[in-house]
C-alpha cells in the first residue's frame, strides 16, 4: 500500500504511477484546468474536503505539496468543464465516502482532522477502495499504453490519479520536485544516482 505520510516523494511518484498508469489521463484533461480558470463545480465544503485529501496524498515535505501547487482548485475547474457527468458523480461520491469513513472513525469530517488523523483514516480506506476486482463482462482489455484498473471504488481511483497527475504536471513539481530541462544538455554516458538524486520530468541527461 502507498504510504501516505512516511514515503519519500520519489517513491510516492513511482508507486502512484504504477498504480494508476502514467498514460491513463488524456492530455486534454491536464490542459482543461488552465482553459477553465475561474470555473467551479464543487461547493465550498466539498472543495475543503478535496483540499484535505490532496494534502494527505501529496503533503508538503522538503518541497511544496499538492495544495501549494493549487491542485484542488485545478481539479475543481476540470470537473466544471472537462469531466463527464458520470465522472463528476463518481468523484463526488468518492469524496463523500472518504468523509463518511472519517465520521465513522472519529465523529468528525475528514477536513476537520489533523494531518495525522487524516492519514490514519485514509490508510484503511485507500486499501479497501483500491482492492482489485474482476473486470465486468465485455470490458476493454488493458494494454501498456492504456491501462485499465478495476477496483472496488473507481471514483476514488480516479480522484487519486488526478491529484497525483496534476501535481506532477505543475510548475512547482517540475521546478522544485523534479529535474526539468526543456532541451537536455550534453550527453552523459553515466550518471551516478544517490539517495538525493531527483527524478527527471523530461528525457533526462541524454
Amino acid at each position: 500500500m502507498l504510504d501516505l505520510s512516511q514515503m519519500d516523494r520519489r517513491s510516492l511518484m513511482q508507486r502512484a504511477f504504477l498504480l494508476i498508469g502514467a498514460t491513463a489521463i488524456p492530455a486534454d484533461a491536464l490542459l482543461a484546468a488552465k482553459a477553465a480558470k475561474g470555473k467551479r463545480f464543487l461547493d465550498a465544503p466539498r472543495l475543503k474536503l478535496l483540499t484535505a485529501f490532496a494534502d494527505t496524498i501529496v503533503p508538503a515535505t522538503d518541497t511544496p505539496g499538492a495544495v501549494a501547487a493549487a491542485v484542488p482548485e485545478k481539479l475543481n475547474e476540470m470537473l466544471a468543464t472537462w469531466a463527464s457527468p458520470e465522472s463528476q458523480k463518481a468523484i463526488v461520491e468518492a469524496l463523500d465516502r472518504i468523509d463518511a469513513a472519517a465520521i465513522a472513525a472519529t465523529k468528525k469530517g475528514f477536513a476537520a482532522l489533523s494531518p495525522a488523523e487524516r492519514d490514519a483514516v485514509l490508510r484503511p480506506h485507500d486499501k479497501a477502495a483500491l482492492a482489485k476486482v474482476a473486470p465486468p463482462a465485455n470490458s476493454p482489455k488493458a494494454n501498456p499504453f492504456a491501462p485499465v484498473n478495476w477496483v472496488v471504488d473507481g471514483g476514488y481511483l480516479k480522484i487519486k490519479e488526478l491529484v497525483v497527475a496534476l501535481y506532477y504536471s505543475s510548475e512547482i513539481a517540475m521546478t522544485q520536485e523534479l529535474i526539468y530541462e526543456h532541451v537536455p544538455g550534453t550527453w552523459e554516458p553515466s550518471t551516478k544516482a544517490t539517495e538525493t538524486t531527483r527524478p527527471w520530468a523530461s528525457a533526462g541527461p541524454f
